[in-house]
């Protein structure tokens, strides 16, 4: 796989914001998003050939248990699920952010090891699976890109998913709820605004209005605790 950066972090965002978090960066993507900010992993050739095997061996170097795939866009790669798989067998909490055109495939079970009574020839205890869940973007309009989500995909996602609008204008604030109230779904749900194109006030006062009581408003840490445009952070 195509791999722009490999690093260790906070999530900045989501259900796991805050938290220590090793990120890996696939290259490439399938949508141009008019405010994406990550473009270097999108565009030219700033990337390495990775199989599953050595992201993995890199990570274990990590020493964090959660792990954030992100891009990019991650389902576009062919290895994604076998990737996701390896992670998830070697214990680990997996996080894998979407941009909501491709419909995630719920990657849940694995392969256990027989039952192994303890004895003088006892194998040496299997690390418990760890879990993975998905955080799909549902891009508005003002993105450029609201033409390639579909609602087949919002409402594959599960109660442990999430599902996220980043909104710029009013315009979009009313999409979202239009998606809301259509969905079949209950993934968890936020609202993130575009960076320095809307208040985060202005999100809070229309969920208070809507009374959209379950959806979360949430704020991108690392841009404020960094430079917004400092990478690998």
């Amino acid at each position: 796989m195509k791999v722009n950066e490999i690093f260790v972090s906070i999530e900045g965002e989501g259900k796991r914001a805050g938290l220590p978090c090793a990120f890996v960066r696939l290259f490439g993507c399938n949508l141009n998003c008019s405010y994406c900010d990550t473009r270097y992993s999108c565009d030219g050739e700033e990337y390495e050939i990775l199989t599953k095997e050595q992201i993995l061996e890199r990570l274990e170097d990590k020493k964090v248990e959660n792990v954030t795939i992100t891009g990019g866009e991650p389902l576009i790669h062919v290895g994604i699920y076998p990737l996701i798989k390896l992670l998830v067998d070697k214990g680990y909490q997996v996080n894998v952010e979407t941009n909501g055109s491709i419909r995630p495939q719920h990657i849940y079970s694995r392969e256990f090891e027989p039952f192994n009574p303890p004895g003088p020839f006892a194998k040496p205890k299997v690390k418990d699976a760890g879990s993975v869940f998905y955080t799909m973007d549902w891009k508005c309009a003002g993105s450029g890109m609201s033409d390639k989500m579909n609602m087949e995909h919002v409402n594959s996602l599960t109660d442990d998913d999430v599902l996220k609008f980043v909104v710029g204008s009013k315009d979009d604030l009313n999409e979202a709820l239009e998606v809301i109230e259509g969905m079949a779904s209950h993934p968890q749900v936020y609202f993130s605004p575009v960076y320095g194109k809307i208040e985060a006030k202005e999100i809070v006062e229309y969920l208070l209005e809507k009374r959209l009581f379950n959806c979360k408003v949430q704020l991108q840490l690392h841009k404020y605790i960094w430079d917004p445009k400092k990478r690998g952070v």
